[in-house]
């Protein structure tokens, strides 16, 4: 199977050689952003996606590819793409960095491949993030709609990345600014309830006798009340977890220095 994937590269190579620009600088060896060998996008879509994305590649120092493919022919996901990308050379620099979108369209799978500083940009939780970007696209099969959001994540989270502060868990959102929306949510909604209450009130009017209660059997009872005179109370401190559920930030990197997110689209 292996040998099979190895042919169906090396076809591409070929077909893809005489369209190649291998730069002076040798910074990419691979310099073709968009294969879609699944023929998805027009020649159109195909040739700006391809702009867009040697754009970033040359602004950030990491090489950004989109693959399509028809069929994974027996391979995971994710191993396809760490195929692909050893046998292509794909990457920039000395560490190969990049970024590997990789859509099975048979399969309808997908698989986000980051390496070298790709692993510093686009953490765990950030792939998870990207992904939740473009899966609504490519679930409509608009495959041009999703690379798209694709590439803008992509330089969103390289930029943060350059600034000292890689997309993750803790930089997704200001949490003192999340506090303050509760709290407002919280206060207008006592404030209507209580409102509600001082409404009814209106209508009570104050007693100054107890006749009323009082007939030829005795007192009448109208109501009776239940109330709590003291409450024993046992309190456990929990540590406080942060707002993704205690989930631990940075990227996870395997053996071949590749970090990778797979699913379904």
């Amino acid at each position: 199977m292996k040998k099979r994937l190895f042919v169906t590269l090396i076809s591409v190579l070929l077909a893809l050689a005489l369209g190649f620009t291998v730069f002076a600088s040798q910074e990419v060896v691979f310099d073709t952003m968009v294969l879609d060998m699944a023929e998805v996008l027009s020649a159109q879509e195909t040739q700006q996606l391809e702009a867009d994305a040697w754009d970033i590649t040359q602004q950030y120092g990491c090489a950004v590819y989109i693959v399509t493919t028809n069929d994974l022919e027996g391979y995971e996901p994710w191993q396809y793409s760490e195929i692909m990308q050893q046998q292509l050379e794909m990457g920039y620099g000395s560490d190969q960095s990049c970024i590997i979108l990789l859509l099975a369209i048979n399969s309808r799978d997908y698989n986000i491949m980051a390496r070298g500083y790709g692993n510093t940009a686009f953490t765990d939780y950030g792939k998870e993030v990207m992904s939740e970007r473009f899966l609504d696209e490519f679930g409509n099969d608009d495959w041009y709609g999703g690379f798209t959001e694709y590439l803008n994540c992509s330089r969103e989270f390289l930029q943060m990345a350059r600034d000292g502060q890689p997309f993750d868990i803790d930089t997704d959102s200001d949490p003192l600014f999340t506090l303050l929306i509760c709290a407002a949510i919280g206060f207008i909604i006592a404030f209507i309830v209580c409102g509600i209450f001082w409404l009814q009130m209106k209508t009570a009017k104050r007693q100054t006798g107890a006749a009323q209660y009082i007939n030829d059997r005795g007192m009448v009872l109208t109501a009776k009340q239940d109330r709590y005179i003291s409450t024993t109370r046992t309190e456990r401190y929990i540590p406080p977890q942060n707002k993704n559920g205690g989930r631990k930030g940075g990227t996870t990197v395997n053996s071949r220095g590749n970090s990778h997110r797979s699913g379904k689209f």
